[in-house]
């Protein structure tokens, strides 16, 4: 099964893959389980919220955002796979935790494609318990349609909170200009068109940028000069690490003042504040 994510699986992902056995056996979550979730800083319409340890499978939407969480004080872990088995997330042994996107046994998701993810809450010690939880929130509002346009991400989440939420989008095949927003991280996926992602950065966040087909464009807001490129893969185990097998899917760009990293897939040109050059002629790529 192809995977949006993990276009091209290395040993690490292999190795960490659910086995198909394992996935046949995860509890499905209901439609009917998803209430209403009320006013919120990042927007979501919808929860889910579920007691017992083990692996569930949470049927996805795509263009919908997503994020799964366990909070609860019995909690040992939470680890995320896609449909394909490959992992997203890694909970407790996750190297992004030293500059997390949320809480720490938290995954926010883009769906890039309808599907199944399979989430896996742990108890303390990989004990079972009726105690630990696993909440899933939702929304749609990430969705953008065929026809381009102006998204202010900004504009998603009510409250205080909601300038440094994780904000989402997902575009069509029409050409989109898409602001991220300055403080949270952002996960945007601009679709088909010639795009314009502008993600100038005021807090150190992680954003992931995926400029989909065509020719588009990442603003940010520093100078040529302080640009870091390094190789990385995108999702899954060990993505900081050279792959035991092939090459890095993904880059990370820094140089922001504020120290923010954007992950960055299918983007053919960066505006910097003092000129604009092509993405493949940075030192690092």
């Amino acid at each position: 099964m192809h995977s949006p994510y993990i276009a091209q699986p290395n040993g690490y992902d292999e190795q960490w893959r659910l086995a198909e056995a394992q996935a046949a056996q995860a509890q499905p979550l209901a439609a009917s389980a998803y209430r209403d979730a009320g006013a919120n800083a990042h927007g979501w319409t919808h929860q889910a919220l579920v007691l017992g340890s083990g692996l569930y499978r949470v049927e996805l939407s795509r263009g919908h955002f997503y994020r799964f969480s366990s909070n609860n004080a019995w909690a040992g872990n939470l680890t995320v796979h896609d449909a394909a088995g490959y992992q997203l997330y890694a909970g407790l042994g996750e190297l992004d935790r030293e500059r997390p996107l949320d809480d720490p046994l938290a995954f926010a998701l883009l769906a890039l494609q309808d599907g199944a993810v399979f989430i896996k809450v742990e108890a303390v010690g990989g004990a079972d318990s009726p105690n630990v939880d696993l909440l899933v929130e939702r929304t749609a509002a990430s969705l953008g349609g065929e026809v381009g346009r102006t998204v202010d991400l900004s504009t998603q989440g009510q409250g205080a909170d909601a300038p440094r939420a994780h904000a989402a989008f997902h575009g069509g095949d029409g050409d989109d200009r898409i602001v991220g927003k300055p403080l949270a991280p952002n996960s945007i996926f601009a679709g088909g068109g010639d795009d314009t992602i502008e993600l100038k950065t005021a807090a150190k966040t992680l954003s992931r940028v995926d400029g989909g087909l065509a020719r588009d464009t990442l603003v940010v807001g520093f100078p040529s000069a302080a640009a870091r490129l390094t190789r990385l893969n995108a999702y899954g185990p060990y993505r900081h690490l050279p792959p035991n097998t092939g090459r890095p899917d993904a880059h990370a760009l820094s140089g922001s003042p504020d120290g923010a990293v954007i992950i960055v897939r299918s983007i053919e040109r960066v505006q910097f504040t003092d000129t604009t050059v092509e993405f493949r002629a940075l030192p690092g790529h």
